[in-house]
């Protein structure tokens, strides 16, 4: 705080506190009140260029330290949302463009948002804010461009506009050649190989096979699968007992086949194993010794425990090939089984539908035969029916003829006599009638009678 502004509070403070002091006579009227405060400030080395700062004072902090907000009452502290950068305005990769609660502004050309909406410059260059009514025909868009003078948004079929700052250049690779001399003039390092022959593969034939089978053979399952050695006298009495039952010969050759198969195969098998055999002695063979730093040649001792194999292991004596590729053969032996399982049971399940359906079509069948039975049999009862009913028409056609053959000799009987005159033949007709009534109601009388003695 400046003096300037502590001048008129001080003139009072100087008045009252001098006033004791300076006793000024009522009777001086010439001496005015002006005057004698120049005096005072002046014994008290103030004025309007001098500064004291006992007078001016020391200002101190008016806010909490540490960092916090020192808010007012029902005030919260401010998010400090809108936008940070301006149109045409150059930003970075990262800067923020426009902070907000929710999508009033959108991601355009080479700008990303984050989760809490807020909107970042991908890319170096200028901030544009836009509309796209093909994109959107409601939503705005803030967007960056490499140029100040582009418009936004571009042409929808325009290409991208990437601002990379390579230039395409073709790659040249050079192969740096090791070097195979020391500066001294020595090799860098000398290669020993021993002489050891490696055999060609013997190619099995199926004849050779079989010679070699002839001495020795197995019994085979029923699975395809071989249990337990057997000799010539073995397969000769089976072949034998095969050929009294009917099926000899075939079941012979069979198991010629298979048991020359697996000779075919236990060979090859062999070979490949002392092929590999042959391989390793020779990969153990070569060595490579390599200059020191003082003259020697040496194996590395990477090299040396190649040779010398795993802890607790004699090389040569373990199987040829690495763990992958024993892990690689445990899943394919596992995949086979597996693969063996799906398809016996893709069998089975084919088994059972060909099943159902020679059942369906054997129900369809006997169905069909049914319908055909059914159908001769309504066939047979209706030529029954109409031979029946054929027959009674004719038993009442000859009925019918019968009474009237017998009945035309008296019609013509009758009307060869003479008719009677109507009135006498009703007077005749009427004493009969008469005499049959009375005929008729005499038993009746007696019976009354007899009843009642």
């Amino acid at each position: 705080m400046h003096l300037a502004q502590l001048r008129q509070p001080l003139t009072r403070a100087a008045a009252n506190s001098c006033h004791s002091v300076c006793r000024l006579p009522t009777t001086h009227s010439s001496v005015s009140a002006a005057a004698i405060l120049s005096e005072q400030f002046a014994h008290l080395r103030i004025g309007p260029t001098s500064s004291n700062v006992a007078v001016e004072g020391r200002r101190y902090a008016s806010v909490k330290a540490q960092g916090a907000y020192r808010l007012k009452p029902k005030r919260t502290i401010p998010k400090k949302l809108g936008a940070k950068k301006t149109g045409d305005q150059y930003v970075i990769p990262g800067n923020i463009i426009y902070k907000q609660r929710g999508t009033l502004w959108h991601p355009g050309e080479n700008t990303i948002m984050g989760r809490d909406h807020t909107i970042h410059a991908a890319v170096a260059g200028y901030v544009k804010y836009y509309r796209d009514p093909q994109l959107h025909p409601d939503r705005q868009y803030i967007g960056v461009v490499f140029n100040r003078n582009d418009k936004l948004p571009y042409p929808k079929d325009a290409p991208r506009k990437r601002k990379l700052g390579l230039v395409a250049v073709p790659r040249k690779v050079e192969e740096v050649e090791k070097p195979t001399m020391s500066a001294s003039g020595l090799p860098l390092f000398v290669t020993r190989h021993e002489a050891i022959e490696i055999p060609p593969p013997a190619v099995t034939t199926p004849a050779a096979a079989g010679k070699a089978v002839k001495g020795q053979g197995a019994r085979v399952s029923a699975s395809g699968a071989a249990a337990v050695p057997a000799s010539n006298s073995t397969i000769s009495a089976s072949a034998s007992s095969n050929s009294n039952n009917g099926g000899s010969s075939v079941i012979a050759e069979l198991i010629k086949e298979k048991l020359a198969a697996r000779a075919e195969y236990n060979a090859r098998q062999s070979a490949l194993r002392k092929l590999q055999q042959q391989k390793m002695l020779a990969r153990r063979g070569t060595r490579v010794l390599r200059l020191m730093n003082n003259y020697s040649y040496r194996e590395t001792n990477w090299e040396i425990g190649r040779l010398i194999g795993d802890p607790g292991s004699v090389p040569g004596t373990e199987k040829v090939g690495s763990r992958k590729a024993k892990f690689r053969a445990r899943r394919r032996r596992r995949n086979t089984f597996l693969l063996g399982i799906k398809e016996r049971k893709l069998a089975k399940a084919d088994r059972r539908e060909e099943y159902r359906r020679r059942v369906r079509e054997k129900r369809e069948q006997r169905l069909v035969q049914r319908k055909e039975f059914l159908a001769k049999q309504r066939e047979a009862k209706k030529a029954r029916e109409g031979g029946a009913a054929a027959e009674k028409s004719e038993k009442k056609e000859v009925k019918a003829e019968k009474p009237a053959a017998a009945a035309a000799p008296k019609v013509e009987a009758k009307k060869a006599e003479k008719p009677k005159a109507p009135e006498a033949a009703k007077k005749e007709s009427k004493p009969k009638v008469e005499e049959k009534k009375a005929a008729a109601a005499e038993p009746k009388k007696d019976s009354k009678t007899e009843k009642k003695d």
